[in-house]
């Protein structure tokens, strides 16, 4: 019966969507690109003050997904110039840039 019961829990944790599959794909998209030259830009994205996923966005790459536009998204990445950035639009496209100093700096616009 124990054995039964674990097989069933396993069964169950294995079949349940994560919250990308449960997510409709009509969900309008976030991006990121990293226009820096040189560097990866390391960063954290926060959905409604948790952290959810750790991104390496690579220099000339793109990173985005979509999102439930009632959804609190915020950006956290090593050497930003400010703490976070945010909160994220959904349907909008941002770009990382380098400022002076070897930060970055998050602007709205692909």
């Amino acid at each position: 019966m124990r054995t039964m019961v674990r097989g069933l829990i396993a069964a169950l944790c294995v079949s349940a969507p994560t919250a990308a599959q449960a997510a409709p794909p009509d969900m309008p998209l976030v991006s990121v690109t990293n226009t820096q030259a040189e560097r990866v830009a390391y960063c954290t994205l926060l959905v409604d003050g948790r952290a959810r996923t750790k991104l390496a966005i690579r220099p000339g790459k793109t990173w985005s997904e979509g999102f439930d536009p009632r959804r609190e998204l915020l950006l956290v990445c090593d050497r930003a110039k400010a703490l976070r950035f945010g909160p994220l639009k959904t349907g909008a496209s941002y770009r990382l840039v380098e400022i002076p100093g070897a930060k970055i700096e998050l602007a709205e616009g692909g």
